[in-house]
């Protein structure tokens, strides 16, 4: 949901968010080899929303060799909590609760305006329902494989691009997220974003808008809100923080 939110996913998410690489699109303005030459870097990302769906995520990437802006292989950690609705309301009003863990492998193909990640591993994800129906067990455990790929892309000095998304075949969980942005203020982007997401219980999707990027000494910061539609409480609204550190 980042997975449901799955993986915010997120989302986290995307993760959401969402994802730990090189060049984030939390990176501002400066240069990123100016502030994410770091050896790991943290990502933790809260969703809220008015269809009473709440999630948190966290992952952490870390470079076995040089630091996170040089290409190279990279070791990955995900962590997923968070509540949904999975009834329409009234009686049918159902509390659907998942949490997941991941640990995945990978390579960074990192350049000066660009990085793409990639990795593979193992999940342990959790599904459970406050009530039980015929059709879905109240609490299921899985492991399975899991895969996640990272795009950052500065097309111009004032522009950015950020699509990140996962997927698990454990309960079929995804979770995407596509952003875009221009350069506002304090190092900071403005601009749409887009997040599809959900696994065999749960289905989201939202479009909204995102400002990304503010710095505070070694903590980056994003924020974003809009419209999302799941396919038990249908409209709503939704807000997202991100944060981003790093060493």
């Amino acid at each position: 949901m980042h997975s449901s939110v799955l993986g915010c996913a997120a989302a986290m998410a995307v993760g959401a968010s969402g994802a730990a690489c090189a060049a984030d699109w939390y990176t501002g303005a400066v240069t990123p080899a100016e502030r994410d030459a770091w050896i790991v870097a943290v990502d933790a990302s809260a969703t809220l929303s008015s269809q009473g769906s709440q999630f948190a995520s966290a992952t952490l990437t870390a470079a076995p060799r040089d630091d996170l802006t040089v290409s190279g292989p990279r070791v990955r950690l995900d962590g997923l909590i968070g509540s949904y609705r999975a009834g329409s309301g009234g009686t049918n009003n159902a509390l659907g609760d998942q949490a997941e863990i991941a640990a995945m492998a990978g390579y960074a193909w990192a350049s000066r305006d660009a990085v793409l990640s990639g990795f593979v591993g193992l999940n342990l994800r959790r599904n459970a329902l406050s009530r039980f129906d015929a059709d879905t067990p109240s609490e299921t455990v899985a492991v399975g494989l899991k895969a996640a790929l990272d795009y950052y892309a500065q097309p111009t000095a004032f522009t950015m691009i950020h699509a990140t998304g996962t997927y698990s075949t454990a309960f079929n969980a995804y979770y995407g997220r596509l952003r875009g942005g221009i350069a506002a203020f304090a190092g900071g982007y403005v601009g749409p974003e887009f997040a599809l997401l959900g696994d065999d219980y749960y289905r989201q999707w939202r479009a909204g808008v995102h400002l990304s990027g503010l710095t505070f000494g070694a903590m980056q910061l994003g924020l974003s809100a809009g419209y999302l539609h799941d396919h038990a409480r249908k409209g709503g609204l939704y807000t997202t923080v991100d944060l981003r550190t790093g060493f």
